[in-house]
């Protein structure tokens, strides 16, 4: 029946295997009391995010070492996500700083407000450090993307 609702989409069934199925990047056991994850990855996975010495804003290069921080402590599956922010040159004592920022209460119940900057080097950090104490988030984006290389 699903098949039938749109020509470009195939859905299939798959089999369990060994007590388990991989559903998107978890693999998913049942054992005879409980239910375990684990991490799946597909055969061409390259596990690389933006390294840690690239010249991108922090904010960019957290941002998967914060996706991994998340899945080590939803699903206890610390090894391999370690592994993946250490070949990315991150010191994993990243993960204890993001696990310790999570728990620090808002103290500000103000509605944020977001101004985007693009991010250029130590010139961007100066003039975003000005809305620090404010109610404003700094967003930043980059030049150096697929849409301008492209000349989209």
């Amino acid at each position: 029946m699903f098949n039938t609702i749109s020509p470009d989409l195939n859905f299939t069934l798959e089999q369990e295997q060994n007590n388990g199925l991989n559903f998107l990047d978890l693999t998913i056991r049942k054992t005879t009391n409980k239910i375990v994850f684990d991490i799946y990855r597909k055969p061409t996975t390259s596990d690389n995010i933006i390294p840690n010495d690239s010249y991108h804003p922090s904010e960019h290069k957290l941002a998967a070492v914060r996706y991994f921080a998340n899945r080590i402590d939803r699903y206890d599956v610390g090894h391999a996500e370690k592994q993946v922010i250490c070949n990315n040159k991150f010191h994993t004592s990243v993960l204890n700083k993001i696990k310790a920022s999570k728990t620090k209460p808002d103290s500000e119940n103000q509605r944020k407000r977001w101004a985007k900057f693009t991010y250029i080097g130590k010139e961007t950090r100066r003039i975003t450090k000005l809305f620090k104490n404010t109610n404003v988030r700094i967003a930043f984006t980059t030049n150096n993307n697929l849409g301008k290389l492209l000349n989209l």
